[in-house]
């Protein structure tokens, strides 16, 4: 009989190691690397709320819980260990169909192929895996208290809402825009992303090298993925701020903290700092 999503289970044994199973393991666009720096969840394309369920990409969570995956045709197997002959959980793109250590239940949201990318149900995921997934208001904490682990994500926001926007100028910041969105960035990417009030207070501190030495500072990097912690709109929707977590390709972490001001040309950074170097 089908039955309902679980809730929390016993926790996963975390393996690493390559994939010895016989079918592909995945290595393909729509499920592509969104990495783990220093064992952090990251995404190099943002989760998005769909019918009021969080969907993530399939490679992040994955990796961050240890797991293989393989991928036939929009058949989805996820697996405890690159030894595991039985997969943990299976799902179906465009289906609410899954299993569950070959137990049968239904899904509130089928898993999706967004902008040729496999976003999976987080909650469904991560619960199958023996992660305590809790909502604090507008963010989700996923949790392995076994294992000493613990990952704060904001709730993705509609697009068209002032938060959704802020996201896409976070996601233009780090050059994490999905792939079907990507441009040919301008010049000054970053300055080009700055207020323009902050623009004139920088001149007016450093002098007409302050666009490439803007540049210099935020652009001289490559960048892992990232997870937006928490961000909110102020009242009248004319400041807004956000804190986001982002994984260097060096292995390194650090949160950095973003003002934002709504200008006639849309939202605008109005400073960002870097809080937390991990």
């Amino acid at each position: 009989m089908t039955q309902m999503p679980p809730g929390r289970r016993r926790r996963m044994r975390r393996v690493g190691g390559a994939a010895a199973l016989p079918t592909m393991v995945l290595a393909l666009a729509g499920c592509a690397l969104a990495a783990a720096a220093e064992g952090e969840l990251l995404f190099d394309v943002q989760p998005v709320t769909l019918e009021g369920r969080t969907l993530v990409p399939l490679r992040p969570i994955s990796d961050w819980l240890g797991a293989e995956i393989t991928y036939d045709e929009g058949h989805i197997e996820v697996y405890r260990s690159s030894i595991a002959t039985v997969p943990q959980v299976e799902l179906w793109v465009g289906s609410t169909r899954a299993k569950i250590a070959e137990a049968d239940y239904a899904l509130d949201v089928p898993p999706q192929l967004i902008n040729g990318r496999c976003f999976v149900p987080l909650r469904f995921v991560a619960e199958s895996f023996g992660v305590w997934v809790e909502a604090e208001g507008r963010q989700m904490k996923l949790s392995l208290p076994q294992e000493n682990r613990m990952a704060l994500l904001a709730i993705p926001p509609h697009p068209q809402t002032h938060l959704g926007k802020i996201w896409r100028v976070i996601e233009r910041w780090y050059d994490v825009l999905p792939p079907g969105e990507q441009q040919p960035p301008p010049e000054l990417p970053h300055w080009s992303l700055y207020s323009q009030a902050r623009q004139d207070a920088l001149v007016e501190e450093i002098g007409d090298e302050a666009p490439s030495i803007t540049e210099e500072r935020w652009g001289g990097r490559e960048v892992e993925g990232i997870r937006v912690l928490d961000g909110r709109v102020g009242p009248g929707a004319e400041t807004g701020w956000a804190d986001v977590m982002v994984g260097w390709a060096d292995e390194s972490t650090e949160v950095n903290h973003f003002e934002f001001v709504r200008e006639p040309r849309g939202w605008r950074v109005d400073g960002v700092t870097t809080v937390e170097p991990q």
